[in-house]
């Protein structure tokens, strides 16, 4: 039986793993007034800064582009 390595968590049983939790660690340069700002959220909610940067890089990216929403009002109106 393979052990996973997954965080702090070893994982002896494919079924404990959920894809959708895979992170990958990347290098990136952020502005600190950015970090700053994530870090008071973070310690005011009791949270780790880095996921709130996750969940809000996330919300970005499940948000309909411009051209998506342009498409959709262009196709209520029968355009």
């Amino acid at each position: 039986m393979s052990k996973i390595n997954y965080g702090k968590k070893n994982l002896r049983i494919q079924e404990d793993f959920e894809p959708k939790n895979a992170k990958e660690r990347i290098s990136i340069w952020v502005d600190e007034q950015l970090v700053d700002a994530f870090r008071e959220r973070a310690r005011v909610e009791n949270s780790k800064y880095q996921t709130l940067m996750n969940e809000a890089l996330r919300q970005f990216i499940n948000k309909p582009s411009l051209i998506e929403r342009v498409e959709r009002i262009e196709k209520k109106l029968a355009i």
